[in-house]
């Protein structure tokens, strides 16, 4: 029998399969076999597990909303986004706090940490940038029970809006001091853990306050934009200037979704049908984009589209099978 031994790496050399079939008194080729079994059974145990977090978290929403809890808060106005945010306090002078100052922010906590059950520092990211959250019980609207219940039930993951003061920690680091906390999206899958990935050191990865994230994506952080804009998205943004109410300040990401999909989904039309020879599928030409664009919007906050849509329904002077729309999702 091999040892049990579990790593997230998979990766052993053949000499050390050598020596554990010596150590086995086993020849390579069977040491080869129980190590690929390993790994199989390495990541069926994973899925199960990953696989049980969701269905777990499914459950207790379906509890929230039994009795009679809003999982998803219709809409959370923000004052300012997290870039602004940084821009306008980051001149505050350490241990600073601005009690008289209310300020309403959204985001996604992609790092949770616990100092105790009346204090939790959260990491918000939005933008590409991070500002932290340092909530306190002795600021919160809740009281002390109900504070450290609701703070129990958040995620890493989770998307959600403060209302509070802006400060500065003892050492140094820009925060928001929440008094009203309100989870408006939660997270239903396990989110991966913040590792260097090659070539990014372990410094700049944590300590990226202010500033845009690396350019090597790593597991723990969000997207960032500027790593997928086109040669010709400077160029793409002006379009939205063309829509008065959100003009080019907005700074929307123009995208490309595809056109064909395996359902017909999003507003009720009669779609055209089309064959993949190659993939020998059924495939449909689509009859709007927002699926499309809501899958997107998963951490690109501002996201639209100017393309084509197809519709087989009837013709006249205000209708046309074929037309160009432009659609457009920001959070």
């Amino acid at each position: 029998m091999f040892p049990d031994f579990v790593s997230n790496r998979f990766m052993i050399t053949r000499n050390f399969v050598a020596k554990l079939a010596g150590c086995c008194n086993a020849t390579v080729a069977e040491g080869h076999r129980q190590l690929l079994m390993m790994k199989t059974w390495i990541q069926r145990s994973v899925i199960c597990h990953l696989q049980q977090c969701y269905e777990n978290r499914l459950k207790i929403l379906a509890s929230l909303k039994a009795a009679g809890g809003n999982t998803y808060p219709h809409k959370f106005q923000v004052s300012m986004t997290i870039t602004e945010y940084i821009e306008q306090y980051r001149v505050l002078s350490d241990g600073n706090h601005l009690k008289d100052v209310e300020v309403s922010l959204a985001g996604r906590f992609m790092n949770k940490r616990i100092s105790s059950l009346k204090l939790y520092f959260y990491d918000l990211y939005g933008g590409g940038l991070k500002a932290q959250v340092m909530a306190d019980a002795s600021d919160s609207d809740m009281d002390e029970v109900e504070f450290a219940k609701y703070h129990s039930g958040v995620k890493r993951g989770d998307v959600v809006g403060i209302c509070g003061y802006p400060g500065k920690s003892k050492r140094g680091e820009l925060s928001a001091f929440p008094k009203r906390f309100m989870v408006l999206s939660p997270c239903l899958h396990m989110m991966p853990r913040q590792k260097a990935g090659p070539g990014v050191e372990n410094t700049s990865v944590k300590k990226n306050e202010g500033k845009t994230t690396p350019d090597i994506w790593v597991p723990g952080m969000t997207r960032n934009p500027e790593t997928y804009v086109l040669k010709d998205q400077k160029v793409s943004k002006l379009h939205v200037s063309c829509v008065p109410f959100y003009g080019v300040q907005r700074l929307l990401f123009r995208v490309e979704t595809p056109m064909m999909n395996m359902i017909a989904g999003g507003p009720v039309a009669k779609p055209f049908v089309t064959h993949h020879n190659e993939l020998n599928m059924k495939l449909f030409m689509r009859i709007a984009p927002e699926l499309r664009l809501k899958l997107v919007g998963g951490g690109l906050d501002r996201v639209y589209e100017i393309g084509k849509q197809f519709r087989n329904e009837g013709i006249d002077l205000t209708h046309n099978p074929e037309y160009t729309m432009s659609e457009f999702y920001m959070t």
